[in-house]
């Protein structure tokens, strides 16, 4: 099994490469740009590029099963949930966002990424995150280490929430969700050295993997935004869980990350509200 993987890691990647090289371009052609609400958006490249992804994995592996943010558009919390939960051990699921920071990318600031995760036997097996802008590919397999671009990459080595670096990101589900981050910020502020808001979770989850930042706290997100991120970093030696400290599911919609050393003062920190 672990050939396959590894198979589909390097199909994952080829994958991830040829739609970021697209959307690097293709943007300078203009953009065709739809609200999904008023806070959230969809260009019409973010569409090409998950195209782009299924073709790719369906022509190579006719079987496996597709599950991309645009594909699923539309769909109700409790619907997504539940089409998440139908998936069977034995189904190879290709969870893609073919633009993680579409806002970003909307307005030409440099923090997007595709980002294309592996789920089999319900578990997150393989991920690869690919920043077009940086070109860097961050690439992850189960028990086999973290990588950016074919070189090993580990956590930050913080061990005081006052030394560290958390990431978050403005939610785009709803208004409530975006209150209820916003009510966190004051702790979280008094606990950490400083913090970052650059609402691209694939972004935000690399960068804890391979040290530049320390934590990651995203409310509101699928698992397409964080799929590929939670492997990278706990293949990097951190550590994932929801708000209570407890492991992730693949349903979860909020999630910490940091290097493992400042998990626990991360999840105090988030769990307090203003």
């Amino acid at each position: 099994m672990d050939n396959l993987y590894a198979e589909i890691l390097n199909l994952a990647s080829e994958a991830a490469r040829r739609a970021g090289a697209f959307i690097r371009e293709a943007r300078k052609t203009g953009l065709h740009v739809d609200a999904k609400s008023r806070i959230d958006f969809v260009s019409d490249k973010d569409r090409m590029s998950e195209n782009m992804i299924r073709e790719m994995i369906l022509e190579k592996y006719p079987d496996h099963l597709f599950f991309g943010e645009e594909s699923v558009y539309g769909c109700t919390p409790e619907e997504e949930k539940a089409e998440i939960e139908a998936f069977r051990d034995e189904d190879f699921i290709w969870v893609v966002d073919p633009i993680d920071g579409t806002v970003n990318y909307i307005r030409d600031y440099p923090q997007y990424a595709i980002s294309i995760g592996i789920v089999h036997h319900r578990e997150i097996v393989a991920g690869v995150i690919y920043d077009p802008f940086r070109d860097e590919l961050f690439t992850a397999l189960r028990g086999k280490g973290a990588f950016r671009n074919g070189e090993r990459i580990h956590v930050s080595a913080a061990r005081d929430a006052g030394d560290a670096i958390i990431n978050t990101s403005m939610p785009t589900n709803s208004m409530q969700t975006r209150a209820d981050m916003v009510s966190r910020i004051p702790r979280v502020s008094e606990t950490f050295q400083s913090m970052r808001v650059w609402n691209c979770a694939a972004i935000s989850l690399a960068s804890v993997a391979c040290g530049r930042s320390d934590a990651d706290y995203e409310a509101g997100i699928h698992l397409w935004d964080m799929a590929a991120g939670i492997l990278l970093v706990r293949e990097a030696g951190g550590r994932a869980s929801r708000l209570d400290g407890s492991p992730c599911a693949l349903t979860q919609t909020d999630v910490i990350a940091s290097n493992g050393f400042i998990h626990d003062s991360a999840v105090r920190a988030v769990r307090q509200r203003m």
